[in-house]
């Protein structure tokens, strides 16, 4: 059953629409938050550097994250930390 599955994408389906529907989700807070194109790659990059100054960082797990409620927006930066610089 799992061949099928793995040959037919029967489970991939779910993972495509849920990668679709973030997207969108995402599309739309950078509209309402009238965000110019590449401004939040820029965010996070200039947010990893003055992090890293001061600890250093599992680059393989830092994810940002744009999320909405109501008309208010927040930037979710999570920062796996490995050890303080100071």
């Amino acid at each position: 059953m799992q061949l099928l599955n793995w040959f037919f994408h029967l489970d991939s389906s779910e993972s495509v629409r849920s990668t679709a529907k973030d997207r969108m989700r995402k599309m739309l807070v950078y509209d309402r938050l009238e965000l110019p194109a590449g401004r939040l790659e820029v965010l996070q990059e200039e947010l990893l550097a003055v992090v890293s100054r001061y600890f250093e960082l599992d680059a393989e797990t830092t994810n940002f994250d744009l999320q909405q409620s109501e008309r208010k927006a927040a930037l979710i930066a999570n920062f796996r930390l490995l050890r303080s610089k100071c």
